[in-house]
């Protein structure tokens, strides 16, 4: 198992509050089963300036991995962030915000209405030749309340991220975009080892018992694909529909 979302970095955003913690974390996520993790930290361009996160994240990476317990674990690490929607993204350079050695780019929404210039903003990125990956789509109304604005996103090349939290909590827009194929990856999104601790092992023991092995084994291996650099095949994804007032 890959965890591709997490905050697991001590004391740089919201997730981890210090090293301990973040240990806590890492030995869960061992004891699951997980091999690989990349580092996701919130990045938001109103707070901080590219260059000054990219020195803070890599103080807290040197930090946890300095500690001995760490390279104990055995697990592969690689560094990325979780950037905060805006239309700067159009006229920044994406490398240094991209999931380390890949083209990948994590980006999350403003939960409450669609932010503006959202499908320029996204199909710029994609012509520059960078893959946005769309954090926890289950949490987005406008796209819950018309699937099909997500699924032209997915269409165009974004992958589609929901959290393991959600498919164990059985979220209704969540198991819908797993049985449209709309969702690609499965990912903890996990900051601490309280109410939002890694949980990739059960969210997937979920979806074998609910959808069958195939599905499983698919997100599994979008997740290493993802993790390589590699582009995801999305054989599974289906158009929804509305009919008499309800998305099938």
């Amino acid at each position: 198992m890959i965890d591709l979302h997490c905050h697991i970095l001590p004391a740089i955003d919201d997730g981890a509050k210090n090293k301990e913690i973040s240990l806590k974390m890492l030995a869960e996520q061992k004891r699951q089963g997980v091999k690989a993790i990349t580092f996701t930290p919130h990045f938001n361009f109103n707070r901080i300036d590219v260059d000054r996160f990219v020195e803070v994240r890599q103080r807290s990476y040197e930090s946890l991995m300095s500690d001995p317990q760490v390279s104990e674990m055995g697990i592969k690490f690689k560094l990325g962030c979780e950037v905060y929607f805006s239309t700067k993204l159009n006229e920044t350079d994406l490398d240094p915000l991209c999931f380390e050695d890949s083209n990948y780019i994590l980006i999350e929404f403003p939960m409450d209405q669609r932010p503006y210039g959202l499908k320029h903003t996204i199909v710029d990125i994609l012509n520059r030749g960078y893959q946005p990956i769309l954090a926890h789509v289950e949490r987005y109304p406008y796209f819950t309340e018309d699937p099909e604005q997500l699924y032209n996103l997915i269409e165009k090349g974004c992958v589609a991220q929901i959290n393991a939290g959600a498919v164990l909590q059985s979220d209704k827009a969540a198991l819908r975009y797993i049985k449209w194929g709309m969702a690609q990856l499965i990912c903890t999104d996990s900051h601490n080892v309280k109410n939002r601790e890694p949980n990739l092992k059960e969210a997937l023991r979920f979806v074998k018992k609910k959808y069958g092995e195939e599905y499983v084994d698919w997100f599994e291996k979008n997740a290493r694909d993802v993790f390589k650099g590699r582009y995801v095949d999305e054989p599974m994804l289906k158009k929804p529909k509305k009919i008499l007032g309800f998305w099938i």
